[in-house]
């Protein structure tokens, strides 16, 4: 039995349902998020919205493999709505999909009169059929009657709504008819009257909510008819995202969020090549210092077989918001005094100073597939590449860390080695071998970049490769309509990276049932990206590309 009917789990569930069941919807034109919000509380402060049409998630379907797509399907099996579903003798595809209409939103909104209690939660759902929508009310409450629950009709303001006590003193189940426009369905009956108030415009909506109107209002993103759109206040986001990935965040940090950040929002959808999202995080007041949006010159230097890029811009600033920020914040600034001791113990050198002062271009760490010398066995090494602003201040720090490794040699670095210098093609590089090892090469790369890679691997990429990372076929695929200026990538071509572990996991790994169930996650997508982009000076966007296989006969 639900948790006496689980309000908590089944409310959410409600406002999932176009998401879970997707492949049977039938819905007409979309009327957008401000449509539903227009009843939703200007409190509200999560925000989960729905597309109920069914061509993007018929999309959605077309992708993945037979395995990763079985592990889905019972993930919806298990859903709490599919659970709701059967409890309450209802179908989505009998009982709510023909009244179903545009998005559906599930809101948790706080009780202004109980700041401190726990949000209540709101789902609407507009209808385009009320007396559809009616039979569905009618045949849920009668369901879960059958199981003990106990609605009274009360009135609010001529609206009639219903509700039942749980089992959970903090929640009840509670659900209406508003205006023949909207099924909500909530915890709270005086959630419900402030959702009925909203709608008389008697009370301020969400979608007047000036940042709210705004994002949604002229929606500036490029995913196409997205299944689902995330909202998080300010005031919470930080701490819900913290809640929901377990993360130990401190107050500090909260604090700091609520004072600086208006809303964060996710859009997932679908393009050509599989799963579109960006995370948008708004500002309340301009960022004084943002990173510039950049054609990176990186992906010029790099080889077209690279499996994995981390790249940036002006890491020296990066660091220098973080000192900023953690003045603030104890345990952050112990944080970095650790960074910048472990650095000075190691190599004698300032981090601040000596390292990244001169990192205020472009900067990346990839790997490459190798095969030679100390490579042999892993298969791939990695490169670090930095433009330096200051060639002089680079190479200093560069020889200062050689002759501390030269000196430290025989711990992480095997004894006798030295340092050395060699070309190859018209460039002068320096090696750190053992004997005619190569255990690393550094040297300096066209339009102010330094380099240290791992092997020989230096060979793949110095001259300049004749096929770059920007011209091979995967990264362009890969990267479909991400930003081309922007803040740094993130790539990662899952089936170079996959082969490569195949042969360097032993087999009581891949034989583990936990690691079976990832694989077949994770070989249903071919590649994965990111990029940052700083849109305006109070807005800035992270946005992921999930380069997936159709499933067989696609």
């Amino acid at each position: 039995m639900l948790t006496y009917l689980g309000v908590g789990a089944a409310v959410v569930g409600i406002g999932v349902g176009g998401a879970y069941f997707y492949f049977a919807q039938r819905s007409q034109a979309i009327k957008g998020i401000l449509g539903a919000a227009a009843v939703v509380p200007q409190g509200a402060q999560v925000v989960m919205a729905f597309n109920t049409n069914p061509e993007p998630w018929n999309k959605l379907a077309q992708f993945g493999t037979p395995a990763s797509q079985k592990l889905i399907g019972e993930g919806i099996s298990k859903s709490p709505l599919s659970s709701l579903l059967v409890q309450s003798k209802t179908d989505y595809n009998r009982d709510v999909q023909p009244w179903l209409d545009g998005y559906v939103i599930t809101a948790l909104v706080p009780n202004p009169a109980q700041p401190q209690a726990p949000a209540a939660t709101l789902v609407i759902a507009p209808t385009r059929d009320r007396v559809r929508s009616d039979l569905f009310l009618n045949k849920y409450r009668e369901a879960l009657t059958q199981q003990g629950a106990r609605f009274t009709a009360k009135q609010y303001k001529n609206f009639t709504y219903y509700e039942s006590p749980s089992r959970d003193p903090n929640n009840n189940l509670v659900t209406a008819d508003i205006g023949g426009q909207y099924v909500a369905i909530a915890t709270s009956g005086s959630l419900i009257q402030q959702a009925i108030d909203t709608y008389q415009n008697n009370s301020p909506s969400l979608a007047k909510k000036p940042v709210f109107a705004k994002i949604y209002g002229n929606p500036n993103t490029q995913v196409v008819d997205p299944l689902m759109q995330v909202y998080l206040d300010g005031d919470v986001a930080l701490e819900f995202i913290g809640s929901q990935t377990n993360l130990n965040l401190n107050e500090s940090a909260i604090a700091q969020s609520r004072r600086e950040l208006d809303a964060i929002t996710l859009t997932g959808g679908t393009q050509k090549e599989g799963l579109r999202f960006e995370i948008s995080t708004y500002l309340k007041n301009d960022n004084s210092s943002p990173t510039a949006n950049i054609d990176p010159k990186v992906l010029g230097l790099l080889p077209q077989e690279t499996f994995l890029l981390i790249s940036g811009v002006n890491l020296y600033q990066s660091w220098q918001s973080l000192v900023t920020q953690a003045k603030g914040n104890a345990s952050s600034a112990q944080l970095i005094e650790q960074l910048r001791k472990a650095v000075k113990d190691g190599t004698k050198l300032d981090l601040d100073r000596d390292i990244l002062q001169w990192m205020n271009g472009e900067f990346a760490i990839a790997a490459i597939p190798n095969n030679q010398g100390i490579l042999a066995n892993p298969g791939f090494g990695f490169v670090a590449i930095a433009q330096a602003s200051d060639q002089n201040t680079a190479k200093s720090a560069l020889e200062k860390i050689e002759r501390v490794a030269q000196t430290s040699a025989g711990g992480l670095l095997p004894k006798g080695m030295e340092i050395k210098t060699s070309q190859i093609g018209d460039k002068s590089v320096t090696n750190w071998a053992v004997g005619n090892t190569n255990i690393a090469i550094r040297g300096n790369l066209d339009q102010n970049f330094v380099f240290w890679a791992m092997g020989d691997l230096a060979n793949s990429f110095v001259p300049k490769p004749a096929r770059t990372l920007a011209d091979s076929r995967p990264f362009q695929i890969f990267t479909t309509g991400m930003p081309k200026a922007n803040g740094g990538y993130f790539y990662f071509n899952m089936t170079n990276a996959l082969a490569i572990g195949d042969r360097l996991l032993p087999p009581e790994i891949k034989s583990n049932p936990s690691y079976t169930q990832i694989r077949d996650v994770l070989d249903a997508i071919n590649g994965i990206s990111v990029t940052t982009t700083n849109i305006d000076t109070k807005t800035s966007r992270l946005d992921f590309l999930f380069t997936l296989k159709p499933t067989p006969g696609n």
